[in-house]
């Protein structure tokens, strides 16, 4: 299974990436799709990315960021998309024996119902790895994360995540576990991303 990931689109990228359908089995996007400081309003692109994701062929795996919430009416735009093969905030499924677990950005839950996931994609790293330090060595990473992988109520292979644009590694591991954060490149229209195999 070949999955390729990316992160952090702010509204960007997205056309690059339907051209890759060809090549990869899954595709996961953790988190961030609209930015304020663009033309259109933010109610403009998620209309947009909503047509998007339902045109999409492959599957495709999302969760929210930060920058995901737009009107109080929008709120909650990325889980309400319909179509098949799409997965978002909250879900869970399984492909090929993969089980893959979509967390929210604003998750105040217990981490539970992800106990069996495989893959975990969330916006935020989990704190005090090399993918939640920017390059000025100040830590945005998820402390709650970081917690439940700690005390091993999350135990998945593979997390995938985004938010911090410079980490100062876009991969590192605890214990057997790989982080990846693609980070944000310069070239907006191919945006920062990992191929990841399992």
């Amino acid at each position: 299974m070949k999955i390729l990931h990316t992160s952090d689109l702010h509204f960007n990228g997205f056309k690059w990436i339907e051209s890759q359908q060809h090549k990869y089995d899954i595709f996961c996007i953790s988190g961030d799709f609209l930015d304020s400081s663009k033309d259109e309003t933010l109610t403009e692109q998620i209309v947009w990315i909503t047509q998007w994701i339902k045109n999409f062929k492959k599957p495709l795996f999302t969760c929210s960021g930060n920058h995901d919430f737009g009107d109080d009416y929008n709120e909650g735009w990325l889980s309400s998309i319909d179509t098949d093969n799409y997965y978002s905030d909250n879900s869970i499924k399984t492909i090929e024996n993969i089980k893959f677990g979509c967390i929210p950005y604003f998750y105040m839950d217990e981490y539970d119902e992800f106990e069996k996931c495989d893959v975990i994609i969330t916006h935020e790293p989990p704190s005090n790895t090399k993918t939640s330090i920017d390059e000025n060595g100040k830590d945005w990473g998820n402390r709650d994360l970081s917690s439940a992988l700690k005390y091993k109520i999350l135990k998945p292979k593979i997390i995938l995540c985004g938010h911090i644009h410079k980490p100062i590694s876009t991969f590192d591991r605890l214990d057997e576990i790989k982080i990846y954060n693609t980070g944000v490149g310069d070239n907006l229209e191919i945006p920062n991303y990992h191929i990841v195999e399992l």
